[in-house]
């Protein structure tokens, strides 16, 4: 056996592997795809000799584990002592289908309970060289029932947070471990960067707070989010977390014929190449492999050997990172898992998820039970502000909202034993149609109002934030004005996405094709980071989402210059104009668009955008807003003359809005240079907006009155 092993990754699509913040690691990959040989990529056995020269202790650990396991075998050679270890779940979500049910956990501990201790059903397809050879580890798995103050638990904890999207060491610090001497700590996360399925310390290497197991969620179980086929995932996990290594001895690159020359250290292992397919029958190393081993790669383990067995409950009574503490009675009863009979009705903790949280009047929303910690629930009662119902005991409840608003959302759980409530405040927002901004509407952050608008009662910029920056108004740099909206990447974890919305946008059915248009400045922070911008619009209020606008990299950069800090300042010269157009769906007769602008860290910098416009056919030509140089608006700012020249055509229409959008006036006029400061008569010094339509199309420029 190769002590030098450290930290082993198990792979979900083996594509690239990434070192995570220890790089004490081996990647492990499996994914379990119907008769498709996989390809397995990872670190090396070079990284690993590197990591025990900076941690010596680690190294004097697993070799004093290596002693301990071979004198306890030869002493206990018949050990049947059955060890029952307390298990956590840590799941880290964010209302998305990382977040498991109990009964998938439960189907999960179902399943490691049957392959530790042979009996699982498809022991029967075991070959018949190795039937004889398939043990019972005696080793079984059950959800903690007190927590470590004492407390009563179903054995899951749930934190919501977005870097489940980003899972890695973070993780645990999010969700902080439970002590390892008392339980086996087993994180859920929506996903790990590099396609990594999950992957688990052996004992004596890991730091104290993060031993344990991290997991794809679904790789847990047989059903909800699980999968059969993925669902021996975390047995093979637990395996390296009681000491196991791969039948071809610790590395990551299993069919290499110089695999012969290793070993796991186990006897009644063969020797092999290792697999990535189900060849029952294959001889690789002079003798037939142990293809269906639980810790091969081949996708059809159905069994620990004998010897495998022993090294597990070796394991369990050695003191390094305190594993034979796991089974002894004193934790047992202290985890409360000793009677596994026993019942607890937990205290309830309150949670909910809904269908949408952004939505227009009369809309409906799904509001469903999450609450935790508990089977028993006596009593429901939730308050919804602004809502019909505004109350309800139904365990889950359908909501409408007739009028426009930001309401909070209370519910309040009861069981035998306790009552909890969760009050989430401005939860939902209600927009109405009769408040969307006619078009052409434009806008350009001048507003110091924003992310509310000016002049409206109810209808304004929505920004949906996660991570440490988000999108925010500032005046650092502007394609027009003073002011634009900017995200610094460079302040987030990689995958952390940020959205902001425009206000609701009135349309009907001739408002098709509407183009859309903004002034976007980006640079790289070097060769490598890849930040995604994107954009939607929605017809429906926010019920569904069209992808219409797509650019990373090399796509979205506005120079060539790289801004390592991720400080990029745009001068005029690095903005650029993007647009799209949105075509008329089947049957749509009236309502409203929103458009959604959305940011996806890759590495980070500074993303900027200003001078959004948003016009219909019926404002505007086929063309959609057209840029002409002869076109003149004079002086800028201005007082009581205002001059327009070059449009083209002796006959033109002024509109003009605020910053808003909102129209002020409009006036047609049939020759050029003509004083139209009368348009402006009543308004305040500020940002306006011209729309200036000829018989090409309609221009757009920004002005300021004194």
């Amino acid at each position: 056996m190769n002590s030098g092993l450290i930290l082993v990754y198990f792979c979900r699509y083996f594509n690239t592997m990434r070192k995570l913040s220890l790089a004490l690691i081996l990647i492990i990959g499996w994914q379990f795809l119907n008769a498709q040989e996989q390809t397995w990529r990872c670190a090396t056995p070079e990284m690993n000799r590197i990591e025990l020269e900076k941690n010596p202790q680690a190294r004097a650990d697993r070799e004093a584990l290596q002693r301990f396991v071979d004198d306890f075998i030869r002493q206990n050679p018949k050990d049947d002592q059955v060890y029952v270890i307390p298990v956590v779940f840590h799941v880290v979500h964010y209302y998305g289908p990382e977040n498991i049910s109990k009964e998938q956990i439960e189907d999960q501990i179902r399943i490691l309970n049957n392959d530790f201790r042979k009996q699982n059903s498809d022991t029967v397809n075991i070959i018949a060289p190795f039937k004889n050879l398939a043990t019972d580890s005696h080793i079984e798995f059950r959800l903690a029932k007190l927590d470590p103050n004492g407390n009563c638990t179903d054995g899951i904890t749930r934190t919501v947070s977005y870097e489940t999207y980003n899972g890695s060491e973070e993780i645990k610090e999010i969700a902080p471990s439970w002590p390892r001497s008392k339980y086996l700590n087993v994180w859920v996360v929506n996903r790990i960067p590099g396609g990594v399925a999950g992957y688990a310390y052996y004992p004596g290497t890991a730091p104290d707070g993060r031993d344990g197991i991290l997991i794809d969620h679904a790789y847990i179980g047989s059903i909800g989010a699980g999968d059969i086929g993925r669902s021996r995932t975390l047995t093979h996990e637990i395996g390296h977390y009681l000491n196991l290594a791969h039948p071809w001895g610790s590395t990551n690159e299993p069919g290499l014929p110089e695999n012969c020359d290793i070993d796991d250290g186990i006897e009644d292992t063969p020797n092999t190449i290792g697999h990535t397919t189900c060849n029952l029958w294959a001889v690789t190393c002079g003798s037939l492999d142990n293809v269906q081993n639980y810790m091969e790669y081949s996708y059809c383990g159905n069994m620990f050997t004998h010897g495998q067995g022993a090294v597990m409950r070796a394991t369990l009574n050695s003191s390094v990172s305190q594993r034979n503490n796991l089974w002894s009675e004193a934790n047992l009863i202290a985890t409360g898992v000793f009677d596994p009979e026993a019942i607890a009705i937990c205290d309830p903790i309150a949670d909910w998820g809904q269908s949408q949280k952004i939505v227009c009047t009369d809309t409906e929303i799904q509001y469903y039970d999450l609450t935790y910690n508990t089977d028993s629930i006596a009593d429901w009662q939730w308050q919804f502000e602004g809502g019909i119902p505004e109350v309800s005991e139904e365990q889950n409840v359908t909501v409408v909202y007739e009028n426009p608003g930001k309401f909070d959302t209370q519910l309040t759980v009861s069981n035998p034993t306790g009552t909890d409530t969760k009050l989430r405040e401005n939860t939902t927002a209600v927009y109405s149609h009769e408040d969307a901004f006619d078009l052409p509407y434009s806008y350009g952050f001048e507003d110091a109002a924003f992310p509310a608008v000016s002049g409206s009662d109810f209808n304004d910029f929505t920004i949906v934030s996660q991570g440490s920056a988000f999108w925010t108004r500032n005046s650092s740099g502007a394609a027009t004005g003073s002011w634009s909206i900017r995200i610094k990447n460079l302040n987030n974890e990689e995958n952390i996405s940020n959205s902001f919305y425009t206000p609701l946008l009135a349309i009907d059915t001739n408002s098709f094709p509407i183009t859309v248009n903004f002034k976007t400045a980006y640079a790289k922070a070097s060769n490598t980071t890849n930040d995604i911008f994107r954009v939607y619009y929605s017809l429906d209020c926010g019920k569904s989402w069209v992808i219409r606008f797509y650019k990373s990299g090399n796509s979205l950069k506005t120079t060539d210059d790289y801004y390592p800090s991720g400080t990029f300042i745009p001068n005029q010269n690095q903005w650029r104009t993007d647009s799209f157009q949105i075509n008329r769906p089947a049957n749509f007769t009236c309502g409203s668009v929103r458009i959604r602008f959305e940011t996806l860290n890759k590495g980070g910098n500074c993303l900027y955008v200003d001078d959004i416009e948003v016009n219909a056919t019926s404002s505007a030509s086929h063309l959609g807003v057209l840029r002409n140089n002869n076109l003149q608006v004079f002086p800028n700012p201005f007082g009581d003359e205002l001059f327009i020249t070059g449009t083209g055509s002796e006959n033109y229409s002024v509109t003009v809005c605020d910053i808003t959008g909102r129209k002020i006036a409009c006036r047609e006029y049939y020759s050029s240079g003509v004083n139209i400061a009368g348009l402006f008569e009543g308004t305040l010094a500020g940002t306006y907006i011209l729309h200036i339509e000829t018989t090409d199309g309609v221009y757009i420029r920004r002005i300021n009155r004194r």
